[in-house]
């Protein structure tokens, strides 16, 4: 039996030694879990990447809450900030990845059951904007991009139900005439108005205004 115990000893110890030289080296079962790198372009509280310069682009309130478009040097990106400073709640901008700038105007809010922000920006075919949405103190943004061939996106309650929907202005075939395609905040289109020959023509231009019996069938 002691024979037997030292021969399998031996045994076990020879290939340990065989997996050590063939670069399979034992496990270190007291080793610790390797750490997860915290990414480089994290955003902070405050909106803005480590070690970058940003601003405060455009500022609005819904009810208390205060909602910051922080956008970084030149516009070419950006977050929304809800809350302020502090807040732990920071939503990236998407419309400039369609090669549009942010700037001071870029942030239009709506207060309502179902509260609203529109961000856009201008580029050369156009304005894109997205929507955030919010309810009951909380923020999401809208899987959908909003487009506006003749440069006027905005948000109105056109059906008077207290759901904004988003008013984009788009071309008769050619600019200078136009006229207003109503969406709602999934990207569904509700109809549109009339051609207009010319964008001050819209009713309340500049803050374009529409009513639910203005809408026909869109062009």
């Amino acid at each position: 039996m002691l024979c037997a115990l030292v021969v399998a000893a031996a045994l076990g110890g020879a290939a340990l030694l065989r997996d050590r030289a063939a670069g399979h080296p034992a496990a270190d079962t007291t080793s610790s879990p390797p750490v997860e790198p915290t990414p480089a372009d994290a955003i902070g509280p405050d909106g803005c990447r480590p070690g970058e310069a940003c601003q405060v682009l455009g500022r609005a309130a819904i009810g208390s809450t205060y909602l910051d478009l922080i956008g970084d040097p030149g516009g070419v990106s950006g977050r929304v900030r809800i809350g302020g400073p502090t807040t732990s709640q920071v939503i990236e901008v998407t419309v400039t990845e369609s090669q549009v700038t942010l700037g001071p105007d870029s942030l239009v809010c709506r207060a309502a059951g179902i509260s609203a922000c529109l961000v856009r920006g201008g580029g050369e075919r156009g304005v894109v904007g997205q929507v955030i949405v919010g309810r009951s103190g909380k923020w999401s943004p809208v899987n959908k991009a909003f487009f506006s061939a003749a440069g006027s996106l905005s948000l109105g309650d056109v059906n008077g139900d207290g759901t904004p929907e988003v008013l984009a202005v788009q071309c008769d075939r050619a600019c200078p005439r136009v006229f207003v395609q109503v969406l709602t905040l999934a990207g569904d289109e509700q109809g549109c108005t009339r051609t207009y020959a010319r964008p001050e023509q819209l009713p309340g231009y500049p803050a374009v205004e529409v009513t639910a019996s203005a809408l026909r069938a869109c062009p």
